[in-house]
């Protein structure tokens, strides 16, 4: 990392956030750390008075965090999956459709066992809705080397998704209902109408009791 004129930096990466302050109008994060600092950039910068910033080079070899988290994540998801941009070394996995959350969870802890790199999940065999957040990945560091991902992106390849959603089939189900008592009305039966919502839930239908 090092400190140089804003006139100087295009090409490298920023090492820190920058804030803008436009009195009345905005105040909040104009460039996050990891940016890549452009041309374009550089009279914005001089009108935030950031005459030099800290910066450092992409070496060969290694990418930057959100590069590196968009790749795992690519790599780890199955069907009903899709996920959000990149933020921070950071990409969340959400469900495209309500369904049954499945997670590889052998392949998930081999992930994990490399260095810098992590991947998070909700525990498998649950259901869940649409748009939920079921997972994520992580890059720890600001860069990783290339070698750590594609050694993800080979294991993915190899024992499949980490992550996926599987559709909830349309059940037909029947509910017997025991003790005479609760048969013949004499009780009321608030057994049948819980059990019921459930199978709705889950996209199935009671068609007798």
């Amino acid at each position: 990392m090092k400190k140089i004129p804003v006139e100087e930096a295009v090409g490298m990466v920023l090492y820190h956030d920058l804030t803008e302050i436009i009195p009345g109008e905005f105040k909040g994060p104009a460039f996050k750390k990891g940016h890549i600092i452009k041309a374009e950039d550089v009279p914005r910068l001089l009108n935030m008075g950031k005459s030099h910033i800290y910066v450092g080079e992409v070496e060969e070899g290694v990418i930057h965090e959100n590069e590196a988290a968009e790749r795992m994540a690519r790599a780890a998801i199955g069907m009903g999956i899709e996920f959000t941009s990149p933020s921070e070394g950071k990409v969340t996995l959400k469900a495209k459709e309500k369904g049954l959350l499945k997670i590889n969870i052998e392949t998930l802890e081999k992930l994990n066992d490399i260095d810098e790199a992590m991947f998070a999940t909700l525990h498998t065999d649950i259901v869940v809705k649409k748009g939920m957040n079921v997972g994520g990945t992580r890059v720890i560091p600001l860069v990783i080397e290339e070698t750590k991902i594609a050694q993800i992106e080979e294991l993915c390849k190899k024992e499949g998704p980490i992550v996926e959603v599987l559709p909830l089939k349309p059940m037909k189900v029947g509910i017997i209902t025991t003790g005479s008592e609760v048969y013949n009305g004499r009780i009321e039966d608030k057994f049948g109408p819980v059990l019921g919502k459930k199978v709705k839930d889950l996209g199935g239908q009671v068609v007798k009791q």
